[in-house]
């Protein structure tokens, strides 16, 4: 018996070596001149880029390679290897938390949650894979541009280059996975739920296996959609307090930097404006007065260069 299951579960084991070689590898070599948090961030994002792409990959062949798919389908070899898979990459990832972020207990929770998915699909039941690999291929679409945006965004107060990639990377990235995880992802979980609660997996896939798996994936796309949520208003956030900065640091109304900025312009003879209340009129009023230095022009400018539509 213990040898049968060494031999079924043998792919998860060069798996795991493989994502803790990487994690070592880019914790003691790759990101070793960095402080000892931000290595260990920036290894489980790169153990997470070795994971993400692949498993989407792969996940995707072994959806469409299964001529028999479907909720209640059997587990392909294929799709157990790429269960096997994911089984690794979350259990390295799992210890990376808890051994230097103990107290994420969200995270934790996140792992140990999606563990228990992926297990009991590979392990208990024995079915159910495409259900499981559809919904790790919807997580994982987005891998390589969230981690990539993710170690840019860290370094993008030290270095110029990563400040750019980040810019340019938020819009798109937050437009798929709003996109994947707000609509794609919820409505594949409804067909799934529907399915399985008509009772045509009867027998397959038990009812508190399918019900569980049901609470973490929605308790999951829950998260997801918070969190995108609040990335989309730091990204509005973000766009406004930069210009309104620089009116606070040279004692400006805002509405009176705008069209102080606007009338300096030499192809611009004049500027309309709404006003509906006479301090509005005065900012305005205040504005066609205004000299603006090269320096507040300068500055933007920057500002301008880095986020060119300030209206997403």
């Amino acid at each position: 018996m213990g040898m049968q299951l060494l031999q079924q579960n043998w792919l998860f084991f060069p798996f795991f070596i493989f994502f803790l070689s990487i994690y070592l590898i880019g914790y003691f070599i790759v990101f070793r001149n960095k402080n000892p948090k931000i290595r260990s961030e920036f290894s489980s994002c790169l153990i997470s880029l070795f994971h993400g792409t692949p498993a989407a990959i792969f996940g995707a062949i072994a959806i469409f390679s299964d001529t028999n798919r479907g909720f209640a389908a059997a587990n392909t070899s294929f799709q157990k290897t790429v269960l096997d898979y994911s089984i690794a990459y979350f259990v390295t990832d799992l210890l990376h938390y808890i051994v230097f972020f103990p107290s994420d207990v969200l995270f934790i929770a996140h792992h140990l949650a999606t563990l228990f998915v992926i297990v009991t699909c590979r392990h208990v039941v024995s079915h159910g894979a495409f259900s499981v690999v559809v919904l790790l291929v919807l997580a994982e679409v987005t891998s390589l541009c969230q981690n990539t945006w993710t170690l840019a965004g860290a370094c993008r107060k030290e270095d110029r280059f990563a400040a750019r990639v980040y810019d340019a990377l938020s819009p798109p990235f937050y437009v798929v996975y709003t996109i994947v995880r707000g609509f794609v992802g919820p409505y594949f979980v409804f067909r799934m739920v529907l399915f399985y609660a008509s009772g045509l997996a009867h027998g397959l896939v038990p009812t508190w296996i399918w019900v569980s798996w049901a609470v973490v994936v929605f308790s999951a796309i829950g998260v997801s959609i918070l969190w995108i949520y609040s990335r989309w208003v730091d990204f509005i956030r973000e766009r406004k307090i930069a210009y309104l900065d620089i009116a606070k640091r040279y004692d400006l109304h805002p509405v009176s930097l705008a069209i102080a900025f606007v009338l300096r312009h030499p192809l611009v003879a004049s500027v309309v404006f709404g006003a509906t209340k006479s301090w509005q009129l005065q900012e305005v009023l205040t504005a066609c007065k205004i000299k603006l230095t090269d320096e507040v022009v300068e500055e933007i400018n920057k500002i301008h260069s880095r986020f060119p539509n300030p209206c997403p």
